[in-house]
Parts: structure tokens; sequence; C-alpha cells
């Protein structure tokens, strides 16, 4: 936050704020008005990584010469300068010929290696999906160009094709094995039941570009730090510098976005909107993609609704242990829930207007469309599963004392109740995308008028970021050294770029939910009063969201900013950071101040006022 602002105390922070939300930021139309610079963020999405961008051109297969994305736009400099400033970075990698991997020490300095390959080389599925809205957002409602000119789908259809060919963009042996997570022996067992084809299995949350991945320390003068031993003679291909994939993760929430979430809404851009009669063709890859993978989440359903976070044998982001196989992550339920929404609106229009449709096509739509309606509503998974569904479980056992809980363990085995929710830590996620995902009118009609704005009041209280008595954004949990203070003024811990971005999507559904109440309600006044303090909750996030920017962020002041940060990345695009420091999440990995895909991917929907949650992103 601006040094000015902050130290001047809160009678200054009052008079500041009219003057903030009288800037472009408070316009009300979308794009370029609502964020400056808006067209030199969206070039961050759609440019190389030697341009300033986040994509790199893929080399096997099938895939040679698309163009993918990456995660983050990170540097050596930050890395050695920064982080290895605090912290022993010294790593010795040691190859195994047993395994053929070329692997780090377990140490600190093992940990950071491990860190820095799979942030520079790593692309998170879901940072990927929401890259995928971005680009058609960017394109198709803010008539931005790409880099080279080239086409805006057929750029986001790469990932599609990616997931589709189930290996490493440049893979020097491609195999669609390699990025999916099958059934082998006991590991990747889907709640008891085995998926051995790679086209129905989950992906692995991140994909490298190879398996044998660059360290970004290597060629340059931090390489110092690494030393290599035992390496195989005649084998150019392990050498200093380069260490295996270790990230092996089939996650839940990755994968809606990754198969329902992010691809379908990017085809929906492309195919439906602004048409009259528009649909997603069936055979299109997204929708593909998604019908195959359909089976996979609802095998993970359980019966009282809630799905699990992950196969069985999957490590856990920390360490070397396994995640329990009973455990359901609420946000990750509410990824599902938005997915299965957007694919069965998906597969109904197609249904409705694709008239080369074939009877065994028609009969593939019949099953998704009934599948997707038992996992949200209760019913039917396969012979002999039924559940009760996701929104009986999201009702009856996700809330609990006025917000949605992290998650918990759901019919584990001699547990004294069929559901035992997590209590701590507290998620801000959780409760902004899922009032975003839910929509506020349900969650009031469900819990009482005012629930979801009472949900919000609590989540700033404990996870908000802010100047003074003023919000400006939040972290990610009750334990980041955010919320209010004794003194009721809002603590500096850490600011979340992307769950800010989703914080503010979610205040604007309430926003508009309160404001459609009808004047001559009872509940009128009230309404009225919570959506004056919304709008300025929107509008001072908004404001602060564009110190986060790399271009403004090392004038901004925020606590923890590496010194001379300028040095560290020097680009003409100008992308929104992931973090206001670096700090570890409660959660299990590291948020850092660097240029984000997914951060800069939800300023463009905030931009043009798009829920990633609602079919069409709730474009009128």
């Amino acid at each position: 936050m601006n040094r000015r602002i902050r130290t001047g105390g809160s009678v200054l922070a009052a008079c500041l704020l009219p003057l903030l939300l009288t800037t472009g930021l408070a316009l009300p139309a979308t794009g370029r008005g609502v964020l400056p610079e808006l067209a030199a963020s969206y070039r961050f999405l759609v440019s190389d990584r030697q341009d300033g961008g986040i994509l790199y051109t893929a080399g096997a297969g099938d895939l040679r010469g698309q163009r993918l994305p990456l995660s983050f736009h990170d540097s050596a400099a930050y890395w050695g300068r920064h982080v290895c400033s605090t912290a022993d970075c010294a790593v010795t990698d040691r190859y195994d010929p047993l395994a053929f991997t070329l692997l780090p020490q377990k140490t600190p300095g093992g940990d950071l290696q491990t860190e820095r390959v799979n942030t520079h080389n790593g692309s998170n599925i879901y940072d990927a999906a929401t890259w995928q809205i971005a680009v058609m957002l960017g394109h198709r409602l803010n008539r931005l160009p790409l880099a080279d000119g080239q086409d805006a789908y057929g750029l986001v259809n790469a990932q599609n094709r990616l997931l589709a060919a189930g290996h490493y963009g440049d893979s020097r042996h491609p195999s669609p094995l390699q990025t999916r997570a099958r059934s082998v022996g006991s590991v990747f067992v889907y709640n008891q039941q085995r998926i051995t084809e790679a086209a129905h299995a989950y992906s692995f949350r991140m994909l490298p570009r190879d398996w044998l991945s660059r360290d970004p320390f290597a060629g340059t003068p931090y390489a110092r730090f690494i030393t290599a031993a035992d390496l195989p003679a005649g084998n150019p291909d392990y050498r200093p510098g380069v260490i295996s994939w270790t990230d092996w993760k089939p996650i839940t929430g990755e994968n809606a976005w990754a198969f329902l979430i992010g691809p379908l809404q990017a085809a929906h851009l492309h195919f439906v909107h602004g048409r009259d009669n528009g649909y997603v063709p069936f055979r299109e890859q997204a929708l593909t993609n998604a019908l195959a993978v359909l089976p996979a989440f609802a095998a993970m359903q359980a019966p009282l609704g809630g799905v699990y976070y992950a196969p069985a044998g999957t490590v856990a982001n920390q360490g070397d242990e396994l995640v329990d196989p009973s455990f359901v992550s609420v946000e990750n339920t509410f990824s599902v829930y938005a997915g299965l929404r957007i694919l069965e609106a998906t597969l109904t229009t197609t249904l409705e207007r694709d008239g080369t449709l074939a009877p065994a096509d028609k009969n593939a739509i019949a099953d998704g469309l009934h599948l997707c309606r038992s996992m949200l509503h209760g019913g039917r998974l396969a012979p002999g599963r039924t559940t009760e569904g996701l929104l009986s479980f999201l009702k009856k056992y996700a809330w609990q004392d006025g917000a949605f809980v992290q998650g918990g363990l759901l019919d584990k085995a001699g547990a004294s109740r069929r559901w035992l929710p997590n209590l701590s830590p507290k998620a801000v996620d959780v409760n902004t995308w899922g009032i975003a995902a839910l929509e506020p009118t349900v969650v009031d009609d469900w819990f009482g008028f005012g629930a979801s704005f009472n949900t919000w009041q609590q989540v700033k209280r404990w996870g908000g970021y802010g100047t003074d008595t003023i919000i400006r954004g939040v972290g990610f949990s009750d334990q980041d050294g955010n919320g209010l203070g004794p003194d009721e003024r809002y603590r500096q811990g850490v600011l979340s770029g992307e769950w800010t971005a989703g914080a503010i999507t979610m205040v604007r559904a309430m926003i508009a939910h309160y404001q459609a109440i009808d004047r001559s309600s009872p509940q009128a006044p009230q309404a009225g009063r919570m959506a004056g303090i919304l709008r300025q909750d929107e509008q001072a996030m908004l404001s602060a969201m564009n110190t986060l920017r790399v271009d403004n962020y090392a004038s901004a002041g925020f606590p923890g900013t590496p010194e001379q940060y300028d040095q560290l990345f020097t680009l003409s695009t100008k992308p929104y950071l992931y973090a206001s420091k670096r700090y570890l999440i409660p959660f299990g990995w590291y948020a850092n101040p660097i240029p984000s895909t997914c951060a800069t991917a939800w300023m463009v929907m905030v931009a043009n006022r798009y829920n990633p949650f609602l079919p069409g992103g709730g474009l009128r």
C-alpha cells in the first residue's frame, strides 16, 4: 500500500477514499476504463516469455509449434538476490541409476530448488484455465490484439489439446500416460474405484515443459549454488542445472477448472457469446475432454454429496505424507459445482441447437446431463452408487457458524461422525468463491437474509488486508497477519492478487443481489445500507489491486517488498503479481511477489465484470 496513505492515519485515509473512488477505477464500464493499462496486462498473457509474457512454444508430437502458458514469469535475480539473501540456496543434485532421476537432497536448499524449478517450468492447470477465459475476454470484449495476430481461440484450444495428448509440451518421448493419473496398484485410486484409461483420469495439477526441468539459475552467476553428483557418463541430458520433475498431484479442484470451467467458458465466449443460436459443437475438444473426465468427478463424489480432494496415493503439498483420501476441500467442491453447472448449460444448448448430432451423440449428451444433474441435485451416479448431491452437502455440512469451512473428513473409516469439519485454518477463498458460485440469493435463501453479506464481514475481520479502517483486499487465511486488530484497524500481513480479485467478484454479486431487493420490501433499507458498504469495499479493493501491478509495486510500500525490485523484473508488459510478499501459505505452498498468470487473468475477468463460476460468466 502507498506509504503516504498508510502512515497518515484514519483521518487521512478517510479523506483519500473519495478521491480513490473517483479515479478511472470506479467507472462502471468494462475493460480499459476500469483497469488502467489493461492492454499491457493482456499482452503479458499472449506474449512469449522472452518478450515479457508467459508463453512458450511446444516442441513435442502434435503439439509442436503450439504456444502454451506457464504459471509465472520469474527471474534468476528474484531467487538469487531476494530469496537466497535470507536462505541457504546451496544444493547437491544426485543421480539415481535405478530410478533414472536427478534430484536435490532433502535440505532447505533442495526444497528451494524444487520450488524454483516448479515455478519456472510449471503450468498449473487451474492457472491455465483462468488464462483461457482471460484470453477470450480480452479478444472478444475488449478487442485487444494478440502479440502476433494469431487466432485467440486457436491459442486457448492448444491447452485443451495438451490435456488430451497427456504428455509434456516439450517431451522428448511423448506418451499419453505422462500427465494423467491412471490407477496403478494402490496409487491414484478414485474413491475405491480404479480408472485405468488415461483419457478418463484426472490430470496432474502441474504440467512441466519436460521431465528433466531447467533450474532458472543455470547459465547465470547463481549457478554457483548448484552441485551435481554421480552424473551418468555419456548422457548429456543429465547435467548440472536440471532436475527431474517431482510434482505428481491429481487434485479435484484444479481438474474442475482445467476440464470444465476454463475450456467451456472460453468455448462459450468463442461460439455462443453475442451470437444468435450459438452453441459449442459436440466434437469440440473442450467438450470432448469434459465428457471424458466427467465420470472421474462422479467417482470421487461421496454419498453425502461432497467431492474428495484427491485420489488415494496422492502426496500432500508439503513433505512425503499422503493426502487422506477421505478429505474433502469445500473450495474444490465449489469448483466442481460451478463446473457442472457450466457443463450442464453447455450440453443443453448443444442438444437444442446442433443439427448435426447423430443418435449416439444425443445419447452421450443425455448421459452427461443425467450425471451432471445427479451430482448437483442427488441421484444415481453408477450401478450401486447414489449421492445426495453437491447442493445438499454445501447446505447441510459445509456451512458452520455463519461461514463455509475450509474442508473436513467425510465418511472416514472408524470416525465418530460421518462429517468431521476442519475449523482451522480458515480459508478466504472457500467463502468468496463459494458465495460467487452459489450466488448470494441462494446463500441468503438457505441461511437467512443478509447471510452472504455477514459472511463477508466475518472474512474481513480475520482475512482482510487494509489501511486503517479501509479494506484493500484479502490474503489466504486467518493465519496471515491480516484482519482487524484490537484497535479495529486493518493489519497488513499479505495481500493476494488472485484471491482479492475473487473477493471483488463476490462483492459485485452481492451488490447486484441487494440492489435488486424491491423497494417496497421491509428489507429494502437494510439491503440499501449493505449495498453501500459493498460498493465502498469494491472500489477500495480495485484501487489497491493496481498497486500490485508489476510497474507500480516497487513504490507502493508493501511490507516485505524485495530490495531494488525494479532490477529484478524489467518488463514492457504490465502483469499483476501473485502476492505482496514472499510467504508460506498455511495450505502448503509459497506465495511470491512475481508476475502471475492467474492473478493477471483474474484481473481481466474483473475488468469485464465476468464471474467465471456462472454459465457464460453471468454476462448479458
